[in-house]
């Protein structure tokens, strides 16, 4: 695989404990990302709040993480969504409807149980008319959209959003995928170096073990069973300015390496 330099020009992490204008090194120095209230919920600036109740956890989830990155991105920027387990929460209502006598669905909730209905809701809001792929990988979907993404800005040329989110199934979906707390993960990639730039990434493909997170809260964060936080490795080294290789995990016998150069 061709080691060509994809530039990072933002990052973003949408986790309870983590305030929304804090530094990313200090909510990973210092938040909780395994207790929380549980009113905590995502609060996009782009759906109004009485709006909010026609969206998923999870689409909601999607759009924070899409809004604190689209700012670095140009306008013809792809996207790429990654979820392990997609709308859990629409899938277990319609579930529940069919159970019922009259088996009476709303049509809103078919459009909202697909798996790309965040990447959809988020390029209708956003009117956008570039490429969105929606990724599952299970326990690796991090690795596996990171993948997509930084292939699609080697191949077209173009910046691509990498936005990830998954939170806790209802009951008794849960019993399958066990997680215990919601989390989003955003970043910016482009092929081309700007003022904002902090980090360039090579990859390539290699048979090496995934890299633990280092910090203990970030450990605490992965022992959640989110798949959102496997991204938490390299976004330490991004955010506490170390360079050097950080391996994802990927489906299959190879893992993904990543050489991180900071800017």
């Amino acid at each position: 695989m061709t080691q060509t330099q994809i530039f990072v020009d933002a990052v973003s992490l949408i986790a309870p404990s983590k305030e929304h204008t804090e530094p990313l090194a200090k909510s990973l120095a210092t938040a909780s990302f395994t207790t929380f209230p549980e009113s905590w919920k995502p609060s996009p600036e782009s759906i109004p709040a009485r709006a909010r109740r026609r969206y998923s956890p999870q689409t909601l989830l999607a759009i924070q993480a899409a809004e604190n990155i689209a700012p670095a991105l140009a306008q013809d920027a792809a996207w790429v969504f990654g979820s392990a387990y997609g709308e859990g929460e629409t899938l277990q209502l319609i579930l529940e409807a069919l159970r019922g006598p009259t088996m009476a669905i709303r049509p809103t909730r078919f459009q909202n149980s697909v798996h790309n209905a965040a990447s959809g809701q988020w390029t209708i809001a956003q009117s956008i008319k570039t490429a969105a792929t929606s990724i599952c990988g299970a326990d690796h979907t991090a690795g596996s959209s990171l993948l997509k993404a930084l292939l699609q800005v080697q191949l077209e040329q173009r910046p691509v959003g990498v936005v990830l989110f998954d939170a806790p199934l209802p009951a008794p979906l849960d019993t399958s995928h066990f997680l215990t707390c919601p989390a989003g993960a955003g970043l910016a990639l482009s092929s081309r170096q700007s003022p904002q730039s902090f980090a360039s990434i090579a990859f390539s493909l290699a048979q090496r073990a995934e890299t633990p997170p280092r910090t203990r809260y970030a450990q605490a964060a992965l022992a959640t069973l989110n798949p959102v936080f496997s991204i938490l490795p390299l976004f330490e080294k991004l955010v506490e300015r170390d360079a050097g290789d950080v391996t994802l995990g990927l489906n299959g016998g190879m893992n993904l390496n990543l050489e991180v150069t900071l800017l």
